[in-house]
């Protein structure tokens, strides 16, 4: 009834876990969610980190951080964006303010002077156990012993413990090392999430162990949304989640009409 995606990616997979009536109605009905202040805020800390580590070591400082904000906010007309949201948290200037201090934050996790990282923003396209993937890493490196060290940055809250396991936490960068590994031969080490708000790093060792229960994550859901796409039966999986849904919130997720 519905032909399956060309591609999964490390996000997909979690949206059709969390509810395959939500992935249906944006990847097959066409109904995206509108952007909203967290993912505009992600989006423009992502670019300035990017420009940031673009420069010559000895310029990665807190001024030209603000310089390089202030240039792509006027050219990539960020002040647009954020007064088109329909739900913003606050006004324009709310919004730099939180940006710019999950921006600075950043050197309380490291000097990025003193950091080299091998790519950023890498488009990998692989095939792990047949099954199709693209994504993109926000940082690498390959450390001396020539394996990598995969990073992600966050600009939301850390997930509480008691709700999200650790191999879920994880899941979008083993999902990047085993995908890296398929394409380059290259083993990974180590997965980083760098929490700006907070100001914390989590790290995990990409073990063996790791990176075969991601291995069965994405194998399991393939399998899952063929299966879906063959019955077209894309049950609701109501949890606690709904209550942050779009789909319900505009009245179109079958799970809450009246």
């Amino acid at each position: 009834m519905f032909t399956p995606p060309e591609y999964l990616s490390p996000s997909s997979i979690k949206t059709f876990r969390d509810c395959p009536q939500k992935f249906k109605i944006s990847r097959f009905d066409k109904i995206k969610e509108p952007p909203s202040w967290a993912t505009h805020l992600g989006s423009f800390v992502h670019e300035v980190l990017e420009h940031l580590y673009g420069l010559p070591h000895e310029d990665r400082t807190n001024d030209s951080l603000k310089a390089l904000a202030g240039e792509l906010w006027t050219t990539n007309e960020w002040e647009a964006k954020v007064l088109e949201l329909t739900e913003p948290k606050g006004g324009i200037r709310d919004f730099k303010v939180e940006a710019f201090a999950s921006m600075t934050n950043l050197w309380k996790l490291e000097d990025p002077a003193e950091t080299d990282l091998d790519e950023m923003e890498m488009k990998i396209e692989a095939e792990v156990e047949g099954v199709r993937m693209l994504g993109y890493i926000d940082r690498l490196v390959i450390d001396d012993e020539q394996s990598a060290i995969i990073s992600d940055y966050k600009t939301g809250k850390i997930p509480n413990e008691r709700f999200t396991s650790e191999d879920d936490k994880f899941f979008q960068l083993l999902a990047y090392a085993l995908m890296l590994e398929a394409t380059d031969g290259v083993p990974t080490s180590k997965v980083e999430l760098l929490y700006l708000t907070q100001s914390a790093k989590h790290e995990l060792a990409a073990t063996p162990v790791k990176l075969s229960i991601a291995k069965g994550t994405i194998v399991e859901t393939k399998e899952a949304l063929d299966a879906a796409c063959g019955t077209g039966d894309f049950h609701c999986n109501v949890t606690n989640l709904c209550n942050w849904c779009h789909y319900k919130k505009i009245g179109i997720c079958p799970a809450h009409k009246s």
